[in-house]
């Protein structure tokens, strides 16, 4: 069946090699001469450390595990390094690689792997039309001490500064667990990924008297900015003349400053955000958006915890939301009233969905999910709010609420909007959804028969 195989063309044979990850393809080279130089010709090249991790009853010598004292994950580091100098080498820089991503954990072992990138890149053997990497800390976000971010802060400032190509090729970056010592840091990662379209900052922090409490931005290229539980007091969007949209989830606490500051970012259309800290102030949507008069989406989402922002009046809040497009307030604790949420269509006459979603689930999915609460999320608060009984919208077409119960204020909300939006379409009533990522299912459901509305 395998000489079988080995007399198929090329096209085919890669075809095979596609529908298995990276791992596997590069044994099958190894151990067939045949396919030997097709994984260097892959469109789609993944270095996962994760899926080169060496199976406890893997006893199979392959040129890529070892039977040595190394951990597991230092094996794995060392196997993808193997595997992608002996993939890149093989490239002839004929045809570029349509996706390299590359999965790593900074380690001293992982210099072999962008090392390989960066060599391939220099030589002209390979070339990307798009290149990320996700580099990570050794220990999960929630294990890691201050020394650990530290540590992983040096090892990815000298991954930058020795394989300068390698990050100057890159569309995406990832980056976990790390500590930025100074504005030096974060300035010199962004030049260096000249490149960059999408960054992705998740559990980073800076350090204690440095002076990035404000995590100052500014990119050419940057079209998106994700930043999940990251310790600065703020994220000052200065530059960033193709950006598009910004996510800030799970802010900690600044006394004086917003947890967003829009600057130059004249192509700004999404804005999410998430739950605010423990403590933390109510904020005034009209402080927060404060530039950002493109804004077509809106996401906000308070993880069935408090309302951090204070509904305005549209005088304040018009110019702001003037094309606004797309409102989201998710994750609405059941305990609160809804009325409030018509403030959007007051604010924002181009309104065209609206979606509010209730709940009464933080995720449990968080490890140590009780003592997170108790860091991260704060009480729960209720809003009142008044709104004109002559108010009219002309451009909402579609509400949506996920979560709908037969109670009061649901009711109460759903007449309210269908008073005001002269020209609605539709109105999508659905019940709460199961979490993705932990086992929580609702209890409570809207009833989707007439006998279930009978009964």
């Amino acid at each position: 069946m395998a000489d079988r195989l080995s007399e198929l063309p090329d096209d085919v044979l890669l075809s095979i090699l596609k529908r298995v990850d990276l791992r596997d393809a590069v044994r099958t080279a190894i151990l067939a001469k045949r396919w030997r130089h097709l994984p260097a010709a892959l469109p789609d090249i993944v270095l996962d450390v994760l899926s080169f991790r060496k199976k406890q009853d893997d006893d199979h010598q392959d040129g890529f595990t070892f039977t040595s004292r190394l951990s597991r994950e230092a094996q794995a580091k060392l196997a993808v390094a193997h595997a992608a100098k002996a993939i890149l080498a093989r490239r002839s820089g004929e045809h570029a690689i349509d996706r390299l991503l590359v999965r790593f954990y900074l380690r001293a072992e992982s210099i072999g792997i962008v090392r390989s990138v960066d060599d391939a890149i220099a030589s002209g053997r390979a070339r990307f039309r798009e290149a990320a990497f996700d580099v990570r800390g050794e220990k999960r976000a929630l294990e890691c001490t201050g020394r650990d971010t530290l540590a992983n802060g040096r090892r990815l400032a000298s991954l930058v500064g020795g394989c300068p190509r390698a990050f100057a090729g890159l569309t995406r970056l990832r980056v976990e667990s790390v500590t930025l010592r100074g504005s030096n840091d974060v300035a010199n990662v962004l030049a260096a990924c000249e490149n960059l379209e999408i960054l992705s900052l998740h559990s980073c922090d800076a350090s204690a008297g440095s002076n990035v409490a404000a995590l100052e931005m500014e990119h050419p290229r940057l079209v998106r900015l994700d930043v999940d539980a990251c310790d600065f007091e703020t994220v000052d969007l200065k530059w960033l003349p193709r950006l598009v949209q910004v996510s800030n989830n799970i802010w900690f606490p600044s006394r004086t400053l917003p947890p967003l500051v829009f600057g130059h970012v004249p192509q700004l259309r999404t804005v999410l955000s998430t739950v605010g800290t423990v403590n933390y102030r109510t904020l005034k949507l009209s402080e927060l958006l404060v530039n950002a008069t493109g804004i077509r989406t809106l996401q906000m989402i308070f993880e069935s915890e408090k309302i951090w922002f204070q509904p305005e009046s549209p005088k304040h809040l018009a110019p702001l939301l003037r094309n606004l497009r797309i409102a989201c307030l998710d994750k609405i604790h059941k305990e609160c009233d809804l009325i409030w949420t018509m403030f959007v269509l007051e604010a924002a006459p181009l309104l065209k969905e609206l979606r509010i979603s209730v709940t009464e689930h933080s995720c449990g999915s968080l490890a140590a999910a009780d003592v997170m609460r108790k860091l991260l999320y704060c009480k729960k608060n209720n809003i009142e709010w008044h709104i004109d009984s002559d108010f009219r919208h002309y451009n909402l077409l579609l509400v949506t609420v996920v979560g709908f119960e037969i109670k009061d204020k649901f009711v109460k909300l759903i007449k309210r909007l269908a008073h005001a939006a002269v020209n609605l379409e539709d109105i999508h009533l659905e019940d709460e959804v199961k979490c993705e990522n932990c086992q929580y299912y609702p209890t409570t459901w809207y009833p989707s028969t007439d006998k279930e509305r009978e009964s």
